[in-house]
């Protein structure tokens, strides 16, 4: 009997979780700006609603495979945004104890991966995906790339293997334009969602700024690999905000596409769909000051670790 994944959206609910998206990923930024947090960081600022979109139509015991933008897939993979923050914050407390930093989180307890290679998440996907086949579970695998990741030869090899052995694993391609700072149009060719078909493999594609778009989309992707049908593969079209990493001085938009971005925001597109449903803007900012709130208090309790310990520094590297 197949599974019904029907997910209603329910809209303020919805805005709440891209504020609390958007929010999260300000204050890492905040870090990396005061000094905080060190090294090369990549937010999704602008990827929020393709997270919001799936979130309900992952269930525990799937595997979500990121990337080096993995935050909000952390979180709706279940992962304690406490602990993801003093991760990131490099506090003891974190998922790695403060060491891995932004690109090497891992969670076994919430099947939550990332990796900093391009291309990589695609056969790690794999084989999260072909144990849960072996156990003949309902269980599958989020394969998350990037629309530059889908031109890595991983991609095609991992398409063929999924498609060989009907490996119930989605791959999910945020596709934000641009591999680093080369567009698209000058590095892919066909439509990415269409990769699979010589495969066999089902593709769909979606606006990604809208909620309601991913979601409705997304279902029908989900529900073809859940019921046991093979993967598939999922594009979601979006913008993203900030350069490629934090510090980025972004030469390569022009400021005629910067200047566009506020009419494909996916927070102020839902804003203007709750208010042509009635909601009152003092209602709105209501629900922003409550997310604040509550994410600062996430950082707080984030802070509230220690900083490892040097005399650690080698525990968990090595192994005999």
């Amino acid at each position: 009997m197949e599974s019904d994944i029907a997910v209603e959206l329910d809209y303020v609910s919805s805005y709440r979780r891209l504020l609390q998206f958007r929010r999260f990923e300000e204050i890492v930024g905040d870090g990396v700006r005061s000094g905080a947090i060190h090294g090369e960081m990549h937010l999704a600022i602008g990827h929020e609603a393709i997270a919001v979109g799936i979130e309900p139509l992952v269930r525990r015991g799937d595997a979500i495979i990121s990337t080096h933008r993995p935050h909000l897939h952390a979180l709706v993979a279940g992962v304690d945004p406490c602990v993801l923050l003093a991760e990131l914050y490099e506090r003891d407390g974190g998922l790695s104890g403060g060491k891995g930093g932004h690109m090497h989180l891992f969670d076994p307890d919430h099947d939550f991966m990332c990796t900093g290679i391009v291309g990589a998440s695609a056969p790690l996907a794999l084989g999260y995906a072909y144990e849960r086949m072996l156990r003949e579970s309902d269980e599958i695998a989020i394969c998350i790339i990037g629309d530059g990741a889908a031109n890595h030869g991983t991609f095609a090899e991992s398409l063929n293997m999924a498609a060989l052995y009907d490996i119930p694993v989605l791959f999910i391609v945020e596709d934000n334009g641009y591999a680093i700072s080369v567009a698209r149009s000058s590095s892919s060719a066909g439509e990415i969602h269409r990769r699979g078909e010589s495969h066999g493999i089902p593709g769909w594609r979606c606006d990604g700024r809208r909620v309601q778009e991913v979601r409705s989309v997304a279902q029908e992707a989900f529900a073809h690999v859940r019921n046991g049908r093979g993967p598939a593969i999922l594009v979601a079209e979006c913008e993203r905000f900030r350069g490629h990493y934090e510090g980025d001085i972004d030469h390569y938009r022009s400021s005629a596409e910067k200047d566009s971005f506020p009419d494909r925001d996916p927070i102020l597109l839902a804003e203007k769909a709750m208010s042509e449903a009635g909601m009152s803007k003092e209602e709105m900012d209501s629900i922003e000051k409550q997310v604040t709130a509550e994410i600062s208090g996430w950082l707080e309790d984030a802070l509230r670790n220690p900083f490892p310990d040097p005399l650690q520094a080698l525990n968990g590297v090595f192994t005999a």
